[in-house]
Parts: C-alpha cells; structure tokens; sequence
C-alpha cells in the first residue's frame, strides 16, 4: 500500500508540475500539440489533491508529497485561483473594463430604444477607459446611434478593424492615434494612445487573440469530455475537437510573442493591456504578457473569475495588465450580464505618483 501510494503521489504531482511548465514552451515552436497540456492542469490539481486526501486516510506519513508538490506549483495554481484580501479603491482611480461584446449583445436594443443594452451597461459604469472586442454595428445608422451615446456620456469613442472582427476602445480622454499591431484572419490586437489632462500618453492595447473555432456542437462535445472523460471514447469527433484547439494554440503563441515584442519596446512607458485571450491563465500567452505585467486579477481578484459564460468552459481567459506606474484594485467577473457569451472584467488602477 505504501509503495502504491507513494507511486501514485509522485504521478500525480509530476504530471501537475507538467502542466504549469507548459506556460514556458512556445505552441509555435515545439508542436501546437503543447498547448492543449495546459488546459489538464486545473484536474491535475485536483488529482493530488485527491491523493493527499487519501494519503492523510491511509497513510499520514506520505502528505508530505502532495503537499511538496502544491508547494512547488503555487505560482501556477495563484495564477487560476488567486485569493487576496479586500482591496477597495482610493480616490483618483481609473476605473477600467474589458469586454467581449459579442456584436454588442447582438444588436439586443433598451426598453427605450435609444441604446444598445450593452452600452447602456457600460455608460452605467462609469469608466474611464474600456477596451471593446467583437464590435460590429449593421449600418451607418447603429455607428452613429452608438457614437452620439458615447459622446452625450463625455466619453471618446474609436474602433478598428482587425482581420475579420473590429475593436473598440472608449475613453473620458481623447484617443490620440489608433494603429493595428498584430493580426491573423479574424484576431489580433491594436493600440490606442490615450492623452490624459496631466501626464505621459497611455498606450492602451486592445487584444482579442486567435479563438478556437469551436462550434456549438464542438463545444458540445467538450462538455461532455469534461464531464466524464472516462467516455471519450464515445465522444464524436474528438479529435478533429483537439486538433481545432491545438492550431489555436499555435496561432496564439504567435501572437503572445509579437505582444511581448510590443510590451518590450515600450518599456519604461505607461501601458494598459486588456482583452480577450482565449486561453487560461495556464497558458504560454497569458505567461508573455504577466511575465512583463501586473496580472491586475491576479493580484487583487479572488477565484477562478469566469469570464466565458458557454457550456463547460469554466475559465477566465479575459485579462487585464498593467505596467509598474498603475497599482490595481478590486478586479472581480461581472457576472450580473449575460447579453455576450463573455463577462465583463471590471477594476481600478491607480497612477503610482498621482494624488
């Protein structure tokens, strides 16, 4: 039993440690396959942390194990479930948001028809600088509709296409430039040049990263893998579902590294990144940025922090990241709107050196 137990800790913990170690080793580089490991690692986790549980029943002596290996990954598990205390923000913060609109809900209309439920949402906010994914508008029409709203609220308001989506960025500061950095067919990201009333220029970088295309039936089909993944076998189309999620992976790693480029040549300098990243916090994308950021949820949110709202995809891979000169506070989901398949992740930052 002993020797069965102590075996099966060290499985656990070392296919654990596997997992995190992925956010190192680049989808584009060593085999897109790379990328679909990091997504085992929450029930990784939750495997030593059954073995611990059955070690602390059977054999005490042997906790030390699992222990040693949660130990070893905590980074990785703050990563995907950080815990901090309450972090109310003080007075002169920005308030910030980053959401995935969906085609603006949809086009779904307010009560009074005057605007969409989304921006009637955000404007209800109050924030100061929002980064916008999947923005479209049918008409003319709906862009002024959209754009007399922002502009009625003092908000600046600038989109640009990128592949095949647009993306937004609205700011109570004028938007000096906007310029495309990075895009493949559908994703990418750009920057927008923000000039405050007092202060440098902030660069803030609009990012909706390559997606993995997977259709309501493919995702689906993940659910139940998720489910009982002893089954998979029964699972249609498993593979074509695996092989869509690993060419994400690639393409995203791709892109993480012409955003580490971006973030490396304007160090020294204000920048805010926000977005959809499609991909967890364990992730050789997420890890670019942090690596070179404040993972701003990581530091002061608490939990998982869900931001896709669809099917088994229980993960928050919506982000927001900020350089040295901003300190962040209470970044929590919003989870009280549903008009988008994602939540909006909403916070504060305050300007290190501002009163």
């Amino acid at each position: 039993m002993t020797k069965l137990l102590t075996f099966l800790a060290w499985l656990a913990v070392l296919i654990m440690w596997g997992c995190a170690a992925t956010v190192y080793v680049s989808a584009a580089t060593y085999g897109k396959y790379i990328a679909v490991v990091g997504l085992g690692f929450p029930f990784c986790v939750a495997a030593v942390l059954a073995v611990g549980m059955v070690c602390l029943l059977l054999k005490p002596r042997l906790v030390w194990i699992p222990v040693v290996g949660l130990v070893g990954c905590c980074g990785s598990v703050r990563d995907y479930f950080p815990v901090n205390l309450s972090s109310p923000p003080p007075k002169g913060t920005l308030k910030v948001m980053s959401y995935n609109t969906l085609a603006l809900g949809n086009m779904r209309m307010s009560d009074d028809s005057v605007n969409y439920e989304v921006v009637r949402y955000i404007i209800d906010q109050r924030p100061d600088i929002v980064c916008l994914q999947e923005v479209s508008f049918r008409n003319d029409e709906d862009r002024g509709r959209m754009t007399r709203s922002m502009r009625r609220y003092g908000y600046h308001f600038e989109t640009i296409w990128v592949g095949e989506n647009q993306l937004g960025v609205m700011a109570r500061m004028p938007i000096a430039n906007k310029r495309v950095v990075c895009h493949s067919k559908g994703n990418g990201f750009a920057a927008f040049s923000l000039v405050p009333r007092r202060g440098d220029t902030i660069t803030v970088v609009c990012a909706h990263l390559e997606s993995m295309h997977l259709s309501g039936e493919e995702r689906s089909e993940y659910h139940e893998l998720v489910k009982s993944p002893t089954k998979a076998d029964k699972v249609h189309g498993k593979l074509t579902l695996v092989r869509k999620i690993a060419t994400g992976g690639y393409e995203r790693a791709m892109q993480a590294d012409t955003l580490a480029q971006f973030i490396d040549r304007h160090k020294g300098r204000k920048l805010i990144v926000m977005g959809d990243f499609n991909d967890t916090p364990i992730s050789y994308a997420h890890h670019q940025v942090c690596n070179r950021l404040t993972d701003c949820f990581r530091a002061t949110g608490n939990g998982i922090g869900r931001s896709f709202n669809r099917d088994a995809i229980y993960v928050r891979i919506d982000n927001i990241f900020c350089s040295s000169h901003f300190k962040p506070y209470a970044m929590r989901i919003d989870t009280s709107v549903s008009w988008s398949d994602h939540y909006p992740m909403v916070g504060y930052l305050k300007e290190l050196g501002s009163k």
